[in-house]
């Protein structure tokens, strides 16, 4: 099996190029930026429960507060424990 094989099957797509359906970048465990966001569904500063084209994430940790949320791109601040694929 090739390279392109192995990716296929990890991400369970049938044809590459796969479009992403969100970008996210880590800054530690005290900043996350996000693009491609729908939607905030959920905000405590214990939980942030966010919406994407496909599917959503949950942001769990302690003290976490929206930084920036315009145009798709949203910033999340705090002590981040878990970011988890819903």
């Amino acid at each position: 099996m090739g390279f392109i094989d192995d990716v296929k099957k990890c991400f369970s797509a049938d044809e590459l190029p796969i479009e992403p359906v969100f970008r996210a970048v880590m800054f530690g465990d005290s900043a996350l930026y996000l693009e491609n966001v729908r939607s905030i569904v959920k905000y405590t500063p214990e939980e942030i429960m966010i919406s994407l084209k496909k599917g959503g994430l949950n942001i769990v940790g302690s003290n976490l507060y929206v930084k920036k949320y315009c145009a798709g791109d949203l910033v999340i601040c705090g002590k981040i424990k878990t970011v988890e694929r819903i």
